[in-house]
Order: structure tokens, then sequence, then C-alpha cells
């Protein structure tokens, strides 16, 4: 009987990602009888992927015949392990333009009169950015390594700001972003120590400063 567990071949995982590319969403999900991802999105290069549709279409590369909906279930007992275990990584939520706003933005049309100043720039907010950087760092805080997942559950998994390590106003000249070089992978707690008082700490002067507290938040 097809069982999904046997599916152990990153190769036919790649090969599914790269039908998906072609086919769009819709049509590979129709062809293969999923409906989108309601709580688990793989990523890759840069982009989001139903990870169930995904491991369907990738055991029948492997095997020959294609898993449906119906022959197994998605989630994170199931697909999610299955998925980390072949070096791929899975989130909770898909990275777009909705998920990566920054707690402490609003639109443009809730302002109360003041100039009001963002200390963040684009790329920690740029969705294929964001995606890069937790596909090469993962998504524990680079300083604190507190996890969003591990602390309030798997609708959190994947869930982390991003943090720009050289502000582009810092860099002299226009350069291309390298999400895995120049990001990494920060809570909101660390994220704000960094920028506090219009400054950019490093990861390291953040660490240090942790380093210098004792448990309780006494020196």
């Amino acid at each position: 009987m097809p069982n999904f567990k046997d599916l152990d071949d990153p190769k036919a995982v790649l090969k599914a990602i790269g039908e998906y590319d072609r086919l769009g969403q819709t049509a590979f999900l129709s062809r293969y009888g999923f409906g989108k991802a309601r709580n688990f999105i793989l990523l890759y290069a840069g982009r989001s992927y139903d990870s169930k549709a995904i491991v369907g279409a990738a055991y029948g590369y492997q095997f020959g015949k294609p898993l449906r909906s119906t022959d197994f279930s998605g989630g994170m007992a199931t697909v999610v392990p299955l998925l980390g275990g072949l070096g791929f990584r899975v989130v909770a939520l898909d990275v777009n333009d909705s998920t990566v706003a920054l707690p402490e933005e609003v639109p443009d049309s809730m302002w109360e009169g003041g100039k009001r100043t963002v200390t963040v720039n684009f790329y920690e907010r740029c969705p294929k950015a964001r995606v890069r950087c937790i596909e090469a760092h993962g998504s524990s805080c680079a300083i604190c390594g507190f996890d969003f997942g591990r602390v309030y559950g798997d609708d959190f998994l994947g869930f982390i700001h991003v943090h720009h390590k050289t502000p582009v106003s810092q860099v002299g000249a226009p350069y291309k972003v390298d999400p895995q070089k120049d990001l990494i992978p920060v809570c909101p707690n660390c994220h704000s120590v960094i920028h506090y008082g219009n400054k950019t700490r490093s990861i390291d002067d953040v660490k240090a400063l942790l380093s210098k507290r004792k448990p309780g938040g006494t020196p």
C-alpha cells in the first residue's frame, strides 16, 4: 500500500517543485487533486509552495504514481517532518506582503498628524528575501535563540523578523543583497534592541549585552 513516508528522494521533491513552477499553483493543484495548503508552506529558492501537494506529486516522481490528497494527511506530524528530513524548510504561514510587515508598522492612511520614521529597510520586509533568509538560517533568533513555533505552537512555525546586518545607508553604493550573507533572523525583542535609539547595533554587540546579564535581568 502506498505510504507517503516512503518518499526519501530530495530530487523527486525538486522535480515536483519544478513542475509547480511551470504549471502555476492553480493548474498544479488541479492536476494532482489538492487544495491550497491550509497550514504549512514549503519554502524553496525564494518561493512558497503548497507542502502537501508537493509531497503527493514528488511521490509520483519517485515511485511512478502520485498520491492524492485523500491518501495521506498533511501537517506537523506528517508532511513537515518528512520534508524537513529531506532538507527542505517548512513554515506555518505563507511569506508574502501581508505577513512580513513588522508589528510597529501601520498603513499610511492610519496617521495621527506627526512625522513617523521606520528604522528598518526594504530588504527586512521583502517576502522573497525573507524566504531565502529563513531557508538558509532557520527561524530561531540568531541572538537569543527564541523560536516562536517551539514556544507558541505549530501555528507560529517559521515566524521571525529578519535583519539586514549592514544598513544600506552605510554601503555607499547600490548592490545586490545576498539574503544568506546579508540577512539574519532575529526575534522582535532583539530586533528592537538592534535599532533602539536610531542605531544599528551588530549581532555580536547585542549578544554581548545578553551575556552580561544574569538570569532574572539583574547585572
